[in-house]
């Protein structure tokens, strides 16, 4: 009877084990009552921390230094250019005209590169510390080119420089120079002042053989198309009378004031003098003991009597009227 007891007490069929095994057992609590559904699940279940995309993004700061030197992206020259042509000018054929600007920016590296930084070219280091000559629309003297001992010669420095021309063919050099560094347009120079020297020298030794002059040029030969010179038999064709570079300029900026000041100083010069007359007279005191002494003069009885009698005088004129034509007037 006991066991029997016992038996139904462990026994699946019992009222507790049937509560712990039934799936409803476990929405309900210890009283009986069910619990939400979610209930179970919230509390077995944990939190899974935010992702990181969904967290206040902070702004991001990203810092870029660009290249210095020579791969340095800062623009270094500006070039503008300006050209019209008339209706008769295309007519004619005739050049049109162009006006241009540049500035051009030359940075330290650029005329450093002429000194020698190996140790085998030290040695002619002092023939190039004076950098790249400028080019001939730059120079005082043009002369001055041909001697590489001279002191008139100028050369490419750290600073702005404004060139300006007139010359189409100048302007098309110029844009063509932008792609190259100090270095090679000095060797572009080189070179045609080396084909300008053969061209006189060809040109010279022809007119001396010819006899002819260099104005004198015949028009009835005609130079073969692609040829530079002129071939066996003919004569030069005529040559222009001013060269691209001669109607350009080339300046360093700001321009020294030097030339601009000397006329303005020669035309204020007796400005000057009057004034520096001025301030000596106003030191020693002249100035003031006359002052003091037309001061005193005022204070007598003087001017007020020479002012009457003019004012008398003037009265006596007018009532007398216009004097006649046959008397001569006092006045």
């Amino acid at each position: 009877m006991q066991c029997k007891a016992l038996v139904n007490r462990l026994s699946p069929c019992s009222p507790m084990s049937s509560q712990m095994d039934s799936p409803d057992a476990e929405n309900k609590d210890s009283t009986g009552k069910e619990l939400p559904h979610n209930t179970s699940t919230q509390s077995t279940t944990r939190k899974e921390p935010q992702s990181r995309s969904s967290m206040w993004l902070l702004p991001s700061i990203s810092v870029t230094r660009h290249p210095s030197g020579k791969f340095s992206p800062q623009t270094d020259e500006r070039c503008f250019s300006y050209c019209s042509q008339t209706t008769r000018g295309r007519t004619e054929g005739r050049e049109p005209t162009c006006r241009s600007v540049c500035f051009r920016r030359v940075f330290a590296h650029e005329v450093r590169t002429a000194i020698a930084h190996d140790d085998a070219l030290k040695e002619k280091a002092a023939q190039k510390d004076y950098g790249f000559p400028l080019p001939p629309e730059g120079q005082p003297n043009v002369d001055s080119l041909s001697s590489s001992k001279s002191d008139d010669i100028r050369y490419w420095e750290e600073g702005w420089y404004l060139w300006t021309s007139r010359s189409r063919w100048a302007t098309q050099e110029r844009l063509d120079l932008m792609m190259w560094d100090l270095d090679h347009q000095d060797h572009w120079q080189r070179h045609k002042d080396e084909v300008q020297k053969q061209w006189d020298d060809y040109w010279a030794e022809h007119q001396r053989q010819s006899g002819e002059q260099f104005h004198g040029t015949p028009t009835d030969n005609i130079q073969l198309e692609g040829t530079p010179y002129p071939v066996d038999g003919q004569v030069f064709p005529k040559q222009e009378a001013r060269h691209p570079w001669q109607e350009s300029n080339l300046v360093k900026l700001p321009p020294p004031l030097t030339p601009l000041l000397e006329p303005i100083h020669d035309l204020l010069s007796p400005s000057f003098k009057v004034l520096t007359t001025l301030q000596r007279s106003l030191e020693s005191g002249a100035h003031a003991e006359l002052a003091v002494r037309m001061w005193e003069k005022a204070r007598t009885p003087d001017p007020f009597v020479l002012a009457s009698t003019v004012c008398r005088k003037m009265w006596e004129k007018w009532k007398e009227g216009p004097p006649d034509s046959d008397t001569t007037s006092d006045l």
